[in-house]
């Protein structure tokens, strides 16, 4: 009796010794699948099992996390642990397969799992049952050893991926070159076959492949299938064995910031996922996603810090001044600056009216104008015009392989169209920098237009206005100036009287030097009292006071120029007859009312005038007014009212007015 004793008590001490044994040489910091395999072969041996197994909980015991078989199938292995875990004690499991079966609960404080050892050679007695207590104490040990060194293992697998995130992160800050990094480690740290990235774009929200390592190619049609399949997941998944790949397991994790998804992670290899892999995936996922938010917010960044500063380069251009098509240069220069391009080129409509664009600029003038490039530039670039959008082409043959055109549109009138000319990317031009240009020349546009309208009013007003006044309306250049508007004015009339009979009388020469002198010292008057000429017709001079330059005491301003006109012509008349020369006596009416003052005339000339009763009543009013006097209207003596002197004359009937009453301007107050 003692001989048994002490030979079962050396049974358990050799039985102790091994499992301490098996767990002690395992390494724990590894998956410990591999310690609870060594604990499985070594109860088979001792306890000469044709078959064994072992299920494990998962930590919350929720889920399994291992199942391990030797001599079963893993259904078989599954269904006897569970019987064995449903067990207080070890004792026989229901089996059909072996004569005899035995199962094990491990449990510490709560279940664990479960093993079962079956033999068909003979029953298990009491003594291998002792025997396997205390085994089971042991094992449940390793179990929650294994476990939390293990855990603590992970836990600094993934510490260690997070940080190696955040490097990339610092390191590359660019979308493709964080895709590619991250592809990489999710291979190495999931020993993965296939990682596949889906991204949506940035710009269409599109889910897109941006990156791939498919070490098995696999079929294109596969690929797909693996796609689909993972389209919808909102969370870390396992998700079993690929479509038409049954030795392909496959694990994915969707990329969500806030509430937004902008894309998934699929990973794939021959060995089966575990637990652990899904955290490990769903610590990378949870970090590598703000990642590539945190890449698209720089790259906007620095995208709108690009166009920024074209912009304000662009601006610092136009309020420099100077020549148009120098401008329109360097404006071009800065475009091409935002974009890499083998040339750029604006065009814009004919100044002429003519609906035909016309090069303005280019950063490669031999380039552009040679027939190659031509054709397609100016194809591309009416489309362009006609649709009013960018227009992006890419050429297989042909000296253009990749093309942008962006229409100037501003207040929906396009005045022409900007491009840019091969890409140096092999790829052509990308959405980035369509975005980047599109985004710009919304600039540009106004900047261009600006100038435009510039040199219209110069052209249109040069000679209508004192050359300050005219600079500072170019300030301003509002595009309404010029159009037609009904504005209230003042409008002034002067002419020599007998001007025909003096023509006459005198050489074509002293003609032109007298009337060029009388001409000038009347527009200089006009000019100093912030008049605009509106234009001389023979010896005529007429004048409009308060358009394009606003005034509201533009009658008196006309009544000031009027009396020094006749001042200046008295001078002028002196200085002519000291040389001998005679200069006819000066006639002024002024009328103050409504007209329609504006540009008018064809795109190949027009002018700066008004129209209306009120400019028919000034000639009127001219015609009637004798040498030297000034004769104005109801309204303007009524505006002057207390700034001058006024007589009241005779009304008088005006061909096609009437009868209209007049007053003579005697002086000023």
């Amino acid at each position: 009796m003692t001989s048994d004793f002490l030979a079962q008590k050396e049974k358990q001490l050799a039985l102790l010794l091994a499992l301490d044994s098996t767990r002690d040489t395992a390494d724990m910091t590894q998956n410990p699948d591999g310690m609870f395999r060594g604990i499985l072969y070594l109860l088979k041996e001792q306890f000469q099992a044709e078959a064994c197994g072992l299920l494990l909980l998962n930590e919350t015991g929720d889920a399994i996390e291992v199942v391990l078989n030797i001599g079963a199938s893993e259904n078989e292995a599954n269904m006897l642990c569970r019987q064995a875990m449903m067990l207080e004690a070890p004792d026989s499991l229901l089996d059909t397969r072996w004569k005899h079966t035995l199962g094990i609960p491990i449990v510490l404080v709560k279940p664990l799992g479960g093993i079962f050892l079956a033999r068909s050679s003979e029953t298990f007695d009491t003594d291998e049952i002792e025997l396997l207590k205390i085994a089971e104490s042991q094992i449940d040990s390793a179990v929650m050893q294994a476990r939390m060194i293990w855990s603590i293992s992970q836990r600094n697998i993934e510490l260690e991926t997070i940080y190696q995130i955040d490097r990339m992160k610092d390191d590359n800050p660019d979308e493709d070159h964080l895709i590619g990094r991250f592809i990489g480690l999710n291979v190495d740290r999931l020993k993965a076959e296939l990682c596949m990235l889906l991204l949506s774009h940035i710009d269409s929200g599109e889910i897109l492949l941006r990156g791939m390592v498919d070490k098995n190619d696999l079929p294109t049609e596969t690929l797909e299938k693996i796609k689909q399949l993972t389209a919808q997941i909102t969370t870390t998944q396992i998700l079993g064995t690929a479509p038409d790949r049954e030795w392909l397991h496959l694990m994915a994790a969707p990329f969500i910031i806030g509430g937004e998804r902008l894309g998934t992670v699929i990973v794939g290899r021959k060995k089966a996922f575990t637990l652990a892999d899904q955290r490990l995936l769903f610590a990378i996922t949870s970090q590598m996603d703000s990642a590539i938010a945190h890449s698209r917010a720089l790259q906007q960044l620095l995208r709108r810090s690009k166009e920024l500063e074209t912009i304000y380069e662009v601006d610092r251009i136009r309020d420099r001044g100077g020549d148009f098509n120098q401008m329109l240069h360097l404006v071009l220069i800065e475009l091409c600056k935002a974009v890499t391009s083998e040339a750029g080129y604006l065009m814009l409509y004919e100044e002429s009216g003519e609906e035909r664009l016309e090069l303005k600029a280019s950063t490669r003038e031999s380039l552009l104008t040679s027939a190659d490039y031509l054709k397609t530039i100016k194809q591309v670039s009416s489309e362009a015009l006609t649709v009013g959008k960018t227009i992006h082409q890419i050429h297989k043959d042909g000296a253009v392989r990749s093309i942008i055109a962006v229409p100037l549109i501003l207040n929906e009138k396009i005045i022409g169209v900007f491009g840019v000319v091969n890409s140096n990317s092999v790829n052509g031009f990308s959405s980035e920098d369509r975005r980047i240009l599109t985004a710009i020349t919304s600039q540009v546009d106004t900047a261009v237009f600006e100038q435009l309208e510039r040199r219209r009013m110069r052209k249109v007003l040069g000679r209508s206005v004192d050359p300050k006044v005219l600079e500072h309306l170019l300030q301003r250049a509002d595009s309404n100036m010029l159009a037609g508007e009904r504005v209230i004015l003042s409008t002034l009339f002067a002419d020599l009287r007998g001007s025909t009979e003096w023509a006459e009388q005198i050489g074509p020469e002293e003609l032109v030097s007298s009337l060029n002198i009388f001409l000038g010292g009347m527009t200089e008057v006009i000019f100093k009292h912030g008049g605009t000429l509106d234009k001389f017709v023979g010896d005529q001079v007429i004048a409009l006071f308060g358009s394009p330059v606003r005034m509201e005491d533009h009658a008196i301003h006309a009544a000031q120029a009027a009396v020094e006109m006749q001042i200046v012509h008295a001078n002028i008349q002196a200085e002519l007859k000291a040389q001998g020369k005679h200069l006819p006596d000066m006639g002024i009416g002024v009328s103050s009312g409504e007209v329609i003052a504006g540009e008018f005339g064809p795109p190949i000339r027009t002018d700066f005038t008004a129209m209306g009763r009120i400019m028919n009543l000034g000639a009127r009013l001219c015609s009637a007014a004798s040498a030297e006097q000034v004769i104005i209207d109801q309204m303007t003596r009524d505006m002057i009212e207390g700034h001058a002197k006024v007589q009241s004359l005779e009304p008088v009937t005006l061909k096609g007015i009437g009868s209209v009453p007049i007053f003579e301007l005697l002086g000023l107050k």
